[in-house]
Order: C-alpha cells, then sequence, then structure tokens
C-alpha cells in the first residue's frame, strides 16, 4: 500500500468532522436533552470512534513513543497501554507506513482495538469528465415496478425524477435506501432513521414541511440538491398524531439495524389510524377499532326471484383493536345493519376486502333493497364481487378507508400456519373470509425488523362472535341523535349519556362502559343479574367505596399492557403494572370474601357476590416473582430524573433565541445538575461513573448476584486508587473520568502532573501511579495510567456484564407473563365488569336512581322519568327539572290505553326532551342500571329503538332536509318490529304544511298497525283531528300536550308538564321574543298570523 502522512490522516478526520457539521446544519432541528442523553445518534458515534482510534494511534505512534516504556507497558499485561512521556516535535517531516501505526488501546469493551481497516483515498472528479451513462438505480419490489420498452426495471413513479438533459446521479446508500423505500411504500409519508432524526427527503420533504411546520433543508446526493426535512426522534408520536389522525395519512418508518458491523434501515411498520398499539395520544379510555368488511351474495342460484325487501348481500365484518386485543366478528345481512354496525363500533379505520367488493362501484348491488335478477348477473360477470362504494356507510367523515387486495393463500398464510387459534363453531365461514382479510392487511402494516409479521404476536384468543340479536339494535342515526357517546354539536363527551353515567375509575372499566350503552342486552337474566350485583354495591356503602379505591390505584390496563408485552414495546414499569394489577385483583376477592363472612349463609346477596369474585385466577405466584426480581425504586429514580430533564428542554426551548454557543453550551450542560447531586449524596460516587442502577435485584439470581459483588469490589478499588492519586500527587484537584475520545484518563484541573510521582504513599506501594499526558487546554490536563485504564476497562466490562443478565432475566419475566396472559385478561375483564357496577352503583347514589322492573312484554309503565343531562345543565342554572310519567299499554276493551302517544305543545315545551329521555332510560335499563325515574317503573324488553329527530341536509350525497327525513322514516317503517321502541318528532316539516300533515298521519296510521311501542310529537294538531275522526284508527292512540301560562306582561312561562289532549296553539312568536328578534320584525310576523288566521278561519 501507498505511504501516507499524518497529515493526510489529520485530513481524513477532519472530513468525518465537516460530515457532523453537515448533518447539524441540514437537520436545522433542537436536539431536546432526552435525545441527547439516551438517543445519540449512530453516525456520531460511528465516527467519534473512528476520532478516537485515531486519536489514540497519534498518542502512541513510533515517533513520538519511547519504543523500551511501550514494551514495558506491555508486558504488564494490563488491559491497556500506557502513553509515554511525550518529546518536543522536531521540525523534520516523517512519514511512516500507515498500517504499522499500532493501535493496542482499549476499545468499549475493554478490548484492544482491531486493526485499522486500510485508508481509501477520496475519488477525485474530473470535472471535464462526462457524465456517467449507467446510473445506479435503488433495488424496487417486483410490486411497484414496471418493465419499459428496453426492458430494464423501472419505478413506477420515480420519487425523485431527475432532468432530462441530465443523467441520473449514482445515489450514495442512504439514498438509494430511501429511494428503494418510497417505491415499495409509494402511497405513504416515508420517515428514514437516521441517527437521532427521522428524515424526509426528495418530492416528499416539502409536504412535511408544510404540514409540521417545521424547516425545510436541502443536502447534496450525487451533485444534486435534495429536499429534506426531519425532526428528533423523541418528537415522533407528536407528529404522528398530526400525520396520521388529523391529516389521516399514511406514514411508513424507516428503522436503523445493525448487521454484520454495518447499519442497514428497513421499513418495520407502516402507521394508518386502525394500527395504533400504544402512542401516548391515544385515549386509553376508548377503544382504536380498525374494521374488516367483506361481502357475498346470498344463496341461490342466479336469477332465483326474491321475495320484495329481501337483500341478496350479506357481509361480514371484523373489528380489532390492535392495543388492546379486543377481538369481535359478526354477520350483517343487509346494507342498513352494515352502516348500524360501522357507526356502533366506531372505528377509525376500515378496510374494504377488494376480492368480494368491487371498489370500482359507486352503488350497492342492492342499494334500494330491491335486487333483480340482472344485477345479481352483473356481479357474478365481476367474478362474483359486489359493487360497493364504503364511503356511503360511514357516517363519521373522519374514518380512514382502505380497499386491500387480500393475497392468494399460500403455504406461509394457511390455516395450519395462522397466528390465531381455530374459530369458534359459531363464526360464520364469512367471517373467517374477514377475519383472514383484516390479518393480510395488518401483515402489510405491523412489520418486524426481519420484515416478517408481528401480527402471531397480537391476539392470544380467536375472535369473539358477536350475535346483532342479543343485543339491542341501535341505528346510526339514532346513535347520534341521543347523544350516547358524544354531543351532536360538538365531538366532546360532555353532555353525552356516557360522560353523565360514567363513575368508572379504571380505562378498561370506562371502555366496557361504552361497549355496553352501545350495545344494550336483551337477554332477561343478563339484565337481572348486573341489577342484582348494582342493587348489592349501592346498599353496601363502605365496601363499594374500598373496591374503588382498589380499582383507582392498582388496575391498571392489563389489555394493554399486554400488548406491549407481546410486541416488545414495553418497559420495565409496564410488569410492574402487571403485578400491580394482580394485587388489585386479589384484594379485591379479599374485600368481597370479608364482606360474605357477614351476609346470612344461602342469601341472594351472598350468592351475587360469590358469583363475583369467585371467577378469579389466582397469579399470586406471578405477581410475587415480579415483585422480588424488579426493583421498583430504582424504576421511580429514572422516572423522576426524566421529569427533571424534561423541565430543563422547556428551559432550554424557551431560550432558543440565544445565540447557536449559547444554546450549545445549555444542551451540553443538561442533565449535570442532576448527576451531581446524586454523586454528592453518595460518598462513593466520582465523576467517573455512577453507581449502576440494578433493575433487577441481584439476590434474583446467583450469577446477577456474584457479578454485582465483582463489581462492587471494582468500584471500591477505584475510590481507593483515586485516593491515592490525590494523596501522591498532593490535592483533590486529580479525580478519575473517562472522557469521550480519550477513554479512561486522570483529569488535572490547573496543575500540570510529572510523569513520576514525587512522594508515592505508602499505601500505593506496589502500584504504578505514573501518567502520560492524554491532551490539555487552557485550564486541565488529561493523562493516561495504566492502572487506571485496566481498572476502568473492568469496570465497564463488568457493568456490560450484569446488564447482559438483567436483559436475560427481564426477558425470562416478559415470557412469564405472557404463559399466563390468557388468564391475565380473563382477570382483567372481571375487573372491568366490577369496575362498571360499581359506577352504576355509584350513579345511583349521586342521581337518585331506582330500580326498573323488566319483564317480555310490550308494555311500558314510567313514573317521572327525567333527563339526566338536562336536569344536570338547568342545576347548574339553579333550576329544576319537570319529570313526567308514561304509559304504553295494549288498548283495553273499553279503549282505555295505547301503544301510542301523540304529543303536541309549543316550542320549547319539553316535548322532545321528554321524548329522549324515555328512549336514554331504556337503554341504561337494559344495561344493568337504575334509571331517572321513580321506583316500580316497568319496561318491556326492547329489541331496537329508533328516533327521527332533528332536522339536517346531506348535501355531499345531494340530499334535501326532507329527503334525509323521509329515507329516515322509511327505514323505520321498513325495519320496526312488535318489541320496537319509536322515538318520532316533527314528522313532515321539512315540506308543505298540507304534505307534511298527510305524511305525518300516513306515518302514525302505519306504526300503529305495525303495534310497535311510539311516542310522536307534532306541531300539526291536524294530525290529532284526522285521528280522532276515523274510530278504526283512533283505537291505541292517546293524546297529550303541554302548556304555558301567559303573564300579564304578554311574555309565557313553560309549565313542561304533560296532560291528556290537543295544545293547539304553538306560541312561536313568543319565543321568536325571547330570542331577541327585533321589535319590528316581530310586528310584521303578528300581523301577518293574524291576517292568515283571519283567511282560514282559524281562532
Amino acid at each position: 500500500m501507498r505511504p501516507t502522512t499524518f497529515a493526510c490522516v489529520a485530513r481524513a478526520s477532519r472530513t468525518i468532522c465537516d460530515i457532523h457539521c453537515d448533518v447539524a446544519t441540514s437537520s436545522r432541528v433542537t436536539l431536546s436533552s432526552y435525545a441527547l442523553l439516551t438517543c445519540r445518534s449512530q453516525r456520531a458515534i460511528d465516527a467519534s470512534r473512528l476520532t478516537t482510534a485515531m486519536s489514540r494511534s497519534f498518542s502512541i505512534h513510533p515517533r513520538r513513543c519511547n519504543k523500551k516504556q511501550s514494551e514495558e507497558a506491555l508486558a504488564e499485561g494490563s488491559a491497556s497501554t500506557a502513553a509515554p512521556v511525550t518529546k518536543r516535535r522536531t521540525k523534520r517531516s516523517t512519514t511512516v507506513e500507515y498500517d504499522s501505526i499500532s493501535t493496542q488501546i482499549l476499545g468499549a469493551d475493554g478490548k484492544p482495538l482491531p486493526a485499522l481497516s486500510p485508508l481509501i483515498p477520496p475519488a477525485t472528479r474530473n470535472r471535464r469528465t462526462k457524465a456517467r451513462t449507467k446510473p445506479v438505480s435503488p433495488p424496487a419490489s417486483d410490486a411497484d415496478t414496471t418493465t419499459g420498452s428496453t426492458g430494464a426495471t423501472k419505478h413506477a413513479s420515480d420519487p425523485a425524477p431527475t432532468s432530462d438533459l441530465e443523467p441520473s446521479p449514482r445515489w450514495p446508500p442512504l439514498a438509494a435506501s430511501v429511494l428503494s423505500d418510497m417505491a415499495r411504500f409509494p402511497s405513504t409519508i416515508l420517515l428514514t432513521r437516521v441517527g437521532g432524526f427521522y428524515e424526509s427527503y426528495f418530492h416528499q420533504a416539502p409536504l412535511l414541511s408544510s404540514i409540521l411546520s417545521i424547516k425545510l433543508a436541502i443536502r447534496k446526493w450525487g451533485g444534486q440538491e435534495v429536499p429534506m426535512a426531519g425532526f428528533p426522534i423523541f418528537q415522533l408520536e407528536k407528529y404522528l398524531k398530526i400525520l396520521v389522525l388529523e391529516k389521516n395519512l399514511l406514514v411508513a418508518i424507516s428503522e436503523e439495524f445493525r448487521e454484520h458491523g454495518e447499519i442497514v434501515r428497513r421499513v418495520n411498520r407502516v402507521v394508518s389510524p386502525g394500527t395504533l398499539i400504544d402512542e401516548k395520544f391515544l385515549d386509553p379510555f376508548q377503544n382504536n377499532f380498525i374494521v374488516g368488511v367483506s361481502a357475498e351474495v346470498k344463496g341461490g342460484e342466479k336469477g332465483e326471484e326474491e321475495e320484495e325487501g329481501d337483500g341478496r348481500l350479506r357481509f361480514g365484518i371484523a373489528w380489532l383493536d390492535v392495543g388492546t386485543a379486543d377481538f369481535n366478528t359478526a354477520v350483517c345481512e343487509d346494507l342498513k345493519s352494515l352502516r348500524d354496525e360501522l357507526a356502533r363500533i366506531g372505528g377509525r379505520e376500515v378496510v374494504v376486502d377488494a376480492s368480494t367488493i368491487d371498489v370500482e362501484g359507486l352503488k350497492a348491488a342492492n342499494h334500494t333493497q330491491d335486487t333483480t335478477s340482472s344485477t345479481v348477473e352483473d356481479v357474478a360477470e365481476r367474478r362474483d364481487r359486489v359493487k360497493l362504494d364504503i364511503r356511503d356507510l360511514v357516517t363519521d367523515p373522519s374514518v380512514y378507508i382502505t380497499h386491500f387486495q387480500p393475497p392468494p393463500p399460500s403455504s406461509d398464510t394457511s390455516e395450519s400456519t395462522s397466528p390465531l387459534p381455530p374459530p369458534s363453531v359459531e363464526m360464520d365461514p364469512l367471517e373467517s373470509l374477514t377475519v383472514q382479510s383484516l390479518i393480510s392487511y395488518l401483515r402489510t402494516r405491523l412489520l418486524s425488523p426481519t420484515t416478517s409479521t408481528l401480527f402471531s404476536s397480537l391476539t392470544l384468543t380467536s375472535p369473539s362472535h358477536q350475535a346483532l340479536s342479543s343485543s339491542m339494535q341501535i341505528d346510526a342515526h339514532t346513535l347520534a341523535a341521543l347523544e350516547i357517546r358524544s354531543t351532536s354539536n360538538t365531538t366532546s363527551t360532555r353532555g353525552s349519556l356516557l360522560s353523565t353515567i360514567r363513575r368508572t375509575v379504571s380505562k378498561g372499566g370506562t371502555r366496557l362502559l361504552t361497549q355496553w350503552l352501545c350495545n344494550p342486552s336483551i337477554s332477561l337474566s343478563t339484565i337481572e343479574a348486573r341489577l342484582d350485583s348494582v342493587e348489592l354495591l349501592l346498599k353496601r356503602k363502605e365496601l363499594r367505596e374500598d373496591l374503588r379505591g382498589v380499582l383507582r390505584q392498582g388496575a391498571g390496563d392489563v389489555s394493554r399492557v399486554l400488548q406491549k408485552l407481546v410486541t416488545r414495546r414495553n418497559d420495565e414499569q409496564d410488569l410492574l403494572e402487571v403485578r400491580d394489577s394482580i394485587g388489585a385483583m386479589n384484594r379485591v376477592k379479599e374485600l368481597m370474601a370479608t364482606e360474605m363472612g357477614f351476609m346470612q349463609e344461602g342469601s341472594k346477596e351472598k350468592e351475587v357476590l360469590q358469583g363475583l369474585c369467585g371467577k378469579f385466577n389466582d397469579l399470586s405466584d406471578l405477581a410475587t416473582k415480579l415483585g422480588d426480581a424488579i426493583d421498583e425504586r430504582v424504576i421511580a429514580a429514572r422516572l423522576e430524573r426524566q421529569e427533571n430533564l424534561a423541565h430543563e428542554v422547556e428551559g432550554v426551548a424557551s431560550d432558543l433565541r440565544e445565540s447557536g454557543a449559547s444554546a450549545r453550551s445549555k444542551i451540553r450542560n443538561l442533565g449535570s445538575k442532576s448527576n451531581k447531586t446524586q454523586q454528592e449524596e453518595e460518598g462513593e460516587e466520582g465523576l467517573w461513573g455512577d453507581s449502576f442502577e440494578h433493575l433487577i435485584r441481584p439476590s434474583s439470581s446467583k450469577l446477577l448476584t456474584s457479578l454485582t459483588r465483582q463489581y462492587q469490589s471494582l468500584r471500591r478499588s477505584a475510590f481507593r486508587f483515586e485516593k491515592d492519586f490525590q494523596s501522591t500527587y498532593g490535592g483533590n484537584f486529580i479525580s478519575l473520568r473517562f472522557v469521550m475520545g480519550q477513554g479512561y484518563v486522570i483529569h488535572s484541573r490547573g496543575k500540570v502532573l510529572p510523569s513520576t510521582p514525587p512522594n508515592a504513599s505508602t499505601e500505593g506501594e506496589g502500584e504504578d501511579l505514573t501518567v502520560h499526558i492524554a491532551g490539555k487546554n487552557r485550564s486541565t490536563h488529561t493523562y493516561y495510567s495504566s492502572l487506571w485504564s485496566s481498572l476502568g476497562s473492568r469496570l465497564d466490562q463488568a457493568a456490560k456484564e450484569i446488564s447482559a443478565v438483567e436483559a436475560i432475566e427481564l426477558e425470562t419475566l416478559r415470557q412469564s407473563v405472557l404463559t399466563h396472559a390468557s388468564r391475565l385478561r380473563t382477570n382483567a375483564k372481571l375487573l372491568d365488569q366490577i369496575d362498571v357496577l360499581l359506577g352504576f352503583a355509584q350513579a345511583a347514589e349521586e342521581y337518585s336512581l331506582s330500580r326498573p322492573i323488566l319483564d317480555d312484554s310490550t308494555d311500558m309503565n314510567i313514573l317521572s322519568a327525567r333527563h339526566l343531562s338536562v336536569e344536570l345543565g338547568l342545576l347548574e342554572r339553579g333550576r329544576l327539572f319537570t319529570p313526567n310519567s308514561l304509559s304504553l299499554t295494549s288498548p283495553a276493551p273499553q279503549g282505555a290505553g295505547g301503544k301510542v302517544h301523540v304529543i303536541t305543545g309549543p316550542n320549547m315545551g319539553g316535548k322532545s326532551t321528554f321524548l329522549r329521555s324515555i328512549a336514554l332510560l331504556t337503554i341504561l335499563a337494559q344495561c344493568g342500571s337504575f334509571i331517572p325515574a321513580l321506583p316500580n317503573s316497568r319496561l318491556g324488553l326492547v329489541d331496537r329503538i329508533f328516533t327521527r329527530i332533528g332536522a339536517n341536509d346531506d348535501v355531499f350525497r345531494d340530499r334535501s332536509t326532507f329527503m334525509v327525513e323521509m329515507s329516515e322514516v322509511g327505514e323505520i317503517l321498513n325495519r320496526a318490529t312488535e318489541k320496537s321502541l319509536v322515538i318520532a318528532d316533527e314528522i313532515g316539516r321539512g315540506t308543505s304544511n298540507l304534505t307534511g300533515i298527510a305524511v305525518g298521519f300516513a306515518t302514525l296510521e302505519t306504526l300503529r298497525e305495525r303495534g310497535c311501542r311510539t311516542l310522536f310529537a307534532s306541531h300539526f294538531y291536524e294530525i290529532c283531528d284526522l285521528v280522532q275522526s276515523q274510530q278504526d284508527v283512533k283505537e291505541g292512540v292517546e293524546f297529550w300536550a303541554t302548556d304555558v301560562e301567559e303573564t300579564e306582561v304578554g311574555g309565557i312561562v313553560y309549565s313542561h308538564v304533560l296532560r291528556p289532549g290537543v295544545n293547539r296553539e304553538s306560541y312561536g312568536l313568543q319565543v321568536a321574543r325571547l330570542a331577541r328578534l327585533p321589535d319590528s320584525t316581530l310586528k310584521i310576523a303578528e300581523e301577518t298570523l293574524a291576517s292568515l288566521k283571519a283567511k282560514t278561519g282559524q281562532p
């Protein structure tokens, strides 16, 4: 090899430093202390190691080294070579062979560094040389490439197009990796991990910069200027929330992995709204479902005639919360059921199986529920795929919709290798097809570092089949109109039924409460069992408070923790959360067992309590194992330091306008104060390192105990050696340190140390305390010592061995938890149920709720019903709520009673509030809660609740207000049964009066014939006249009204009390006056109303 000079090596070192500066300049992002201390750039580490090796090589260069001293140092058998005494450099230029540079300096592992590889001189570019004609293109996957006319493989969409006049550049490895990943994931925003940053390049960088409001920079690659933008890795979740949840974008994350000493980058995850796992911006009190949808044509040969109203399509749905492993399936027999289920589930992402649904179709084959044989033939021509635009069925515009073509069945996706246990017997084949399609989609989103799937560990149980007939059906319109999950005016939960009744104290309990409110049971035995538990917990207040306290402190969120464990995204605190959760389960059992000791043998209360606590699995041994192994104090100390660092980061961020040098100085000093305080508290601490924090207690392993003793012995030796050096060289200005780029050195503040100790102490006899200069600046000097180099390397090696053993112990604990995962999930579900029942009892006490009486009849007798949300709002303004009663019964032979009530009255008279209160308390009752009514209120089970409340149009789908209203009325009339409850408010008001009256009367008559329980509110008193004029229609219909009282000054006072009869006055002008319409406008309205009444002969 050609000889080289030290100047050449120095130039290479400076080139490395320039690369660091270029990276720092191009990123243009300020690092936080957390990123600086825990997420160092891999490029900086590699470059620093090379620079360290060079500097150490310089310190023992033959021209500056005494050969005899070097040989003596090597003969001592120490793990490090001491640097010799330096001599004055001569002016004569000396050159040596590069291979002859010694490398006997300890590396990070305490062993000598390997021989340096041959230095490859930088290639020189001849500017007159012609541009290359054969550029190197990054590899592309088969699925994302097309073949051109020349036969060469090209990218379907080149992310970095070049000018026709200029040839494509030869991209460096990082650019080639970025281009390859952008070609493989063309519909995503690619974030590439580069050291301590996630960066975006080429045409995606300006887009990312604009969305996230971050700096757009330029870097040169292959002689071209390439746009780039990036942010520190600790800000990933912050920006994922913006990109994925707010902007509904897909984000591909390419991480760094070290293989065979080299850094490689691979996309290990594609983040979509439905595949979020444990991100901190997720609401832990809500499920984040991803929903899969498949379709099939119902059985029967083509051309077979069907009865009118029957749909020819059926749909399979599967919904999974990747963060909690809640996995369910169901079958919908028509489009309306599919729409309602999608709304009830509330998924964030819908995956449409493109192998069964023709995504190009804009209408469903049975959109009008009147399918002809020709439509079926058209579907068959498209390989039996169903034409459907899923956007017509998703009521929430923020839901992300994906059309996915599952891969054909193969050996790696066969049922034998499926990550799921065998499906349940109840599961329909269409559900199984949907599950497999959803799994295939998740495999393309959740990728491991080896590009294999992580989904095999995401679900530990089979999906649960949900029969839609087992719960009360609440359609999409009703879900929004009754404000069950959120209010209609805002997306907030405040004012909704969920926020009003919620008294749960755990995250899992809140999620279960939401599911119960959206899926009330129609099983009388299930409802009665829940009511029995609520009644018991309501009566025994002390037990209720003790149980709520235990769940509030230690229940945790085991479902999410288990998902973090199976995906290896956990930390040590998650294992402690499992331990605390098991402790909470044991404490709940103890409290219930103690309470049962005071109950009479054979009593109903004891049976109820026994049924709750007798279902827990005993996992005390696992809790003991976790508690004995993990040192909780270490975790608490780490969390405290992280909080302190976070506060310091906020201080630095607020001073970003300062000069660059000042900002860099503050960043370097982050964490130094807390570390110094800790060292001062521990008398044995020195600046060369803190005491090892044993996350795993040494007593949990014999090997760990032995290594810990060895490490502590080495630390005592280091502390003693430091004292010896201070005593020998005469002062406490000397300390033992580890300096990046130099290694383990003797640090001296302000004084130059002689190479030979002036007065060796008696304690240090037999020990080589000689030092050799390593570096210096204006105020400090650093020196090499064979004694400290050897001891420091042994300390570092011992700490690494302890860390390796602790990692093995943590993995053992993780596997132990996963072994008990099924029983942990069972216990967690029981705790969630107990939390919901405790919340029902607490709400019953706060709101004075009473236990309802439920039966299988179609009657309803509610005494003094209240609307909880409205009542709370009135109480905040110092007003009281006026309750009303209801009796819906089959008509008696004398004509009394009826299942249809027509309610008239003035605006703001309370009609809509009364209607909603009946629907909401029905939902609460069938969830197992007490209701806001007087005792002895009786309800017959309801299979469906329908509402037609409010007025709104659908401009996006080109539907007017009246069209939307008629569509909803049509669904009610087609789907309502004898056991349904219909809430109809102001039907027919979206058109002319006469037409509205006609439509309202016809709707009322149809509902009466169906025999369903109906509350029909209207301002059209003419409908009442039409009903009363027809004897056959009048049977089974009752008329109720609300009134107002006029004051002496022309005002009105609402009574809000229902009375039998019809109210023919709307008092609309009085309401307009309360709304502060101008007096001139009111005067015109009064004159016009009087004129119209005179023409029609109305009083």
